[in-house]
């Protein structure tokens, strides 16, 4: 039984072979995926051995559009559907496929009796040459460093994290999960060419229960009715620019519920100050939110620390109210942090998040949360929910990576679930390596947003590892977060020759290219468009790069501002000078360089 794309270049095909039940992926007449093995194991028994198709497919259209805060305005849900009836060990389920034009999702319904998942057989086996393969190191809040290595380099009979991206047969494919709404999060075990879904987190599987906290539960791990697994992702590109635009996990999710509004989320820049100095200071609070409005910045993050606030009279609370009034008499939003484990049971967590909005707070940071099991997922969706009924922005930190559920829920606009520049800090004597860097895009950043909390300039950070300045400046252009929180002290980017860019730099976009230059895990060069401007942002891994940039993308010569790497890691050139689309860039960048260019 098969299922193509709408323009017929990707074929999904599903059959049983030697008693199990299987499917392959052609794209553009090229086999990408052989013979892999789907069924889940439910109650003891594996509904991917001895099965029996019991009626053809149905089938239907998916075609819809919509906005996103992303690396482009609008996305495109265009996909066509089947639904196969199949039986095993007396169980009746149904195996749910999709194709798109950039990839294909697997899911499964659950059998009407089911009480427990015990395993996922779901396995990718791919064809061909596999000629690199960008992954995580297993970390609870994925917070793992990623790697791009060869294929024989990817460590076997143990757990990695998603997405993996593969550079396979002349295509890009990126494996993953969406619309994980009470599944254990998924992971991956290698076995030669082949990698298998596994619950690290749930390893003797889970009882299936319904959510507890909620009757009328918008995401309680159903579609069109029925309990159904997570969809199993593989997005196929092209090239790198189809890659990092594709919306394909964003497109396997609900839409927002009938009615919904969210046209009050508003993307942003955001100051904070936890990375730089620690604990917040009650007294120093207005310098702070100063600084955001001189930096024209619609947020600041107080973190963790102002629940030890106490002054004469006045408990935390009423002084985070007072500097929540602060910030909003100039014009600054307020997010605040707070720890998961005063908020775990439904009731105090819709306490505690109706008290930080009766503040008046913008938004919630919520930290710490435990290990991604089936009823942890629960908690996240009900999170979600009782943000967006709330009105308040909501970023998870300490988290388990997302599955393109912001799109169902706009609120939750960004999350962590990354080894971000907390990994780069004197203080905790962490030294970020120069692979990450130029690794995430195509492992974590496959997933959504993420919180990487970007742009070191403080020189004494820079020592250990020689990141330049305008390296870290590129983070903010190159990982996607529509609520980007700078990581470093005011003082640095108010005195920073950067300064007005800082003032204007987007945090969503309405275009994306990735630059041909990019080698995944070597170099990183993406090029985004906002409005009328376009922004270039460059870094370099380990090693020296002499590095070509065309300008072809500009529509019409334009005035450039220009970044360069200066005479040190802890310097710039800058340059103002006239581009033009015929143009191209060449830059000598030193290990951990950079370049920074608004046009």
């Amino acid at each position: 039984m098969i299922v193509s794309s709408p323009d017929g270049q990707i074929n999904a095909r599903v059959y049983i072979s030697k008693g199990k039940l299987v499917y392959d992926v052609i794209a553009n007449k090229v086999k990408l995926i052989t013979s892999s093995r789907l069924g889940l194991t439910v109650d003891g028994s594996d509904l991917g051995a001895d099965p029996q198709f019991i009626a053809g497919p149905s089938s239907r259209k998916i075609r819809e559009n919509y906005d996103i805060y992303g690396s482009h305005k609008n996305a495109h849900n265009e996909a066509n559907e089947i639904t196969i009836p199949v039986i095993s060990a007396k169980k009746p389920f149904k195996l749910i496929l999709r194709a798109y034009n950039d990839g294909v999702a697997i899911r499964y319904t659950l059998p009407g009796d089911a009480k427990y998942i015990n395993a996922d057989s779901t396995t990718w086996n791919f064809s061909g040459k596999v000629s690199q393969v960008a992954w995580s190191e297993l970390n609870s809040s994925y917070e793992g460093l990623s790697h791009v290595t060869s294929l024989q380099s990817v460590p076997q009979a143990k757990p990695i994290m998603g997405p993996l991206t593969f550079d396979i047969n002349g295509f890009f494919a990126s494996i993953s999960e969406a619309d994980c709404e009470d599944f254990s999060d998924m992971s991956f075990i290698r076995n030669e060419n082949s990698f298998i879904a596994t619950f690290p987190y749930a390893p003797a599987g889970w009882t299936i229960r319904p959510r507890a906290d909620s009757a009328q539960a918008i995401l309680n791990g159903t579609y069109d009715g029925q309990k159904v697994s997570p969809w199993r992702t593989t997005i196929i590109a092209r090239n790198l620019t189809e890659l990092v635009n594709s919306d394909l996990l964003m497109n396997l999710c609900p839409a927002p519920q009938k009615g919904s509004d969210f046209s009050w989320v508003e993307p942003g820049r955001c100051l904070w100050q936890w990375w730089s100095v620690g604990a917040p200071k009650f007294a120093d609070q207005k310098n702070w939110y100063d600084a955001a409005a001189r930096l024209k910045w619609e947020y600041y993050l107080v973190d963790d620390g102002w629940r030890n606030w106490k002054e004469p009279g006045k408990d935390q609370w009423q002084l985070l109210g007072e500097v929540i009034d602060y910030g909003k008499s100039i014009g600054v939003k307020t997010l605040v942090w707070a720890n998961s484990n005063e908020m775990r049971s439904a009731t105090t967590r819709y306490s505690y998040l109706k008290r930080i909005k009766d503040l008046g707070a913008s938004g919630i940071k919520i930290d710490f949360i435990p290990d991604a099991t089936s009823s942890i997922m629960q908690w996240y969706m009900a999170a979600m929910e009782d943000c967006a009924a709330l009105k308040l922005i909501l970023n998870f930190h300490g988290a388990v990576k997302p599955t393109g559920l912001t799109r169902t829920f706009p609120v939750n606009i960004t999350r962590e679930a990354v080894r971000g520049n907390e990994y780069h800090m004197s203080r905790y004597k962490r030294v970020a390596p120069f692979e990450q860097d130029v690794s995430l895009p195509f492992t974590r950043l496959m997933a959504g947003a993420a919180d990487f909390t970007p742009v070191i300039l403080d020189p004494e950070q820079l020592l250990s590892q020689k990141f330049t300045w305008a390296h870290q400046f590129a983070q903010a252009i190159v990982y996607l977060s529509p609520i980007t929180h700078f990581a470093d002290n005011y003082k640095f980017y108010l005195a920073s020759q950067m300064f007005d860019l800082f003032q204007e730099i987007p945090t969503t976009w309405d275009e994306t290219r990735v630059l041909n230059c990019t080698k995944m895990g070597e170099i990183v060069a993406f090029a985004r468009r906002k409005g009328n401007t376009w922004w270039v942002g460059v870094m370099n891994g380990a090693n020296a790069s002499e590095v070509k940039i065309p300008l072809n993308f500009l529509a019409h010569p334009t005035k450039g501002t220009l970044v360069y790497d200066g005479v040190n890691n802890v310097s710039i050139n800058r340059q103002e000078q006239l581009m033009k689309p015929a143009d191209t860039l060449t830059l000598q960048l030193s290990p951990g360089g950079g370049f920074v260019a608004k046009l």
